[in-house]
């Protein structure tokens, strides 16, 4: 009836049969097959859930950080929206934060590049939602890196408490505080922004005091264990 309404040509279900047979369009399962399990393969059949593993586990002398991963999500004014991919370490607290201007998994996979240079390759395990910026690129990020990529339950935020108690925080003691941050990305300016966030940043893992780690800063906390400290933060 639509391709009538269209093109006013009647066309039969003989005539639908006649092309399918003659450019040979009929269902092929074995490639069917073949390209589902290429997908399973990548993307991965079953996802590896928080709630079915201790992630401590996966910690080793050589990789000792396990980071939680989330995202925040800006309203600026006339309808701009600007995200920021975070990361926080399990237990150490080492954090790290960065601007984009969407929240596509390219993001995140630069996202995780940069946290896997800040800490010098040692990412045992990461931690995150079920948001599209957190699959196919940043998968693919994970598996060059030999990192174990684990999700959290839908709908259970408290699967990822600690990057949720690191966003509130980067809210209320940066955001709130900075009177340039959200100007420069309205403004479309991510690496003056960047720069401003980065300079909070080493604030926050060189200096501030955590009560969860007996008041020392997460620098302090992860030197006590005597291992190689994290190289600096560049501002770039």
């Amino acid at each position: 009836i639509l391709y009538k309404n269209e093109y006013q040509t009647y066309m039969s279900q003989h005539h639908i049969q006649y092309v399918i047979e003659k450019y040979k369009l009929y269902f092929d399962a074995v490639k069917a097959e073949r390209i589902r399990s290429k997908k399973d393969r990548y993307r991965g059949a079953k996802k590896l859930r928080i709630n079915e593993v201790n992630p401590k586990n996966y910690l080793t002398g050589d990789r000792p950080f396990l980071f939680c991963c989330d995202t925040i999500v800006l309203y600026l004014p006339y309808g701009i929206k600007r995200y920021i991919l975070t990361a926080v370490e399990y237990e150490k607290k080492i954090a790290y934060a960065r601007c984009y201007k969407n929240n596509s998994s390219l993001s995140a996979f630069d996202f995780l590049l940069r946290l896997q240079a800040l800490v010098e390759g040692k990412i045992a395990a990461v931690i995150s939602d079920n948001g599209s910026e957190f699959a196919k690129y940043f998968e693919e990020a994970c598996r060059r890196l030999e990192i174990i990529h684990l999700y959290t339950r839908v709908k259970t935020p408290k699967d990822n408490a600690v990057d949720e108690r690191f966003n509130r925080t980067v809210q209320e003691e940066f955001m709130e505080t900075d009177e340039y941050f959200e100007s420069y990305l309205a403004y479309d300016s991510l690496i003056a922004a960047n720069q401003r966030l980065t300079d909070w940043l080493m604030f926050y893992n060189f200096e501030r005091p955590h009560q969860t780690l007996k008041y020392k800063t997460p620098i302090e906390w992860y030197n006590s264990y005597k291992l190689k400290e994290v190289s600096p933060m560049n501002r770039q």
